[in-house]
């Protein structure tokens, strides 16, 4: 198998799957006796669902494809939004910050109709706070 950057990609998200299964979320997530499921189902699952794209990424060979500088750099913007957001949100706290951070997402990925903008600023952040706040029972920042 020929090391290309799809399967180093993949190989990557698998490691860091397997690092978040057995390393992190191990230590990071506390066992309650309350509440309907545990709090590491979610999380497990996704990490393994993680680890099983990632195989499937580094073993399936992917299509050349020439990549352009605009792509790259909104990447580039899409991730300086990322990490903004994330620290705005643990500073503000999410109810203050999700909306905003969905928008700029949303403008990113040339969504412009009001409605799904409106959607997606207000009811997405809304339907998170509603699952973990108030069903789960967790706090958000």
């Amino acid at each position: 198998m020929k090391l290309e950057a799809d399967r180093i990609a993949g190989l990557i998200i698998a490691a860091l799957g397997l690092v978040l299964l057995f390393v992190i979320f191990p230590f990071a997530i506390e066992d309650m006796d309350d509440g309907s499921i545990q709090p590491d189902t979610l999380p497990n699952a996704i990490a393994a669902f993680l680890v099983i794209c990632g195989v499937l990424q580094a073993i399936k060979r992917g299509e050349q494809v020439k990549r352009n500088t605009q792509e790259l750099m909104m990447v580039v913007l899409y991730l300086v939004v990322i990490a903004t957001g994330l620290f705005a949100i643990s500073r503000l706290g999410f109810v203050i910050v999700s909306p905003f951070l969905a928008f700029a997402i949303m403008l990113i990925f040339g969504e412009r109709r009001p409605g799904w903008l409106a959607l997606g600023c207000v009811g997405m952040p809304a339907a998170i706070w509603f699952l973990v706040v108030q069903v789960l029972e967790r706090p958000l920042p």
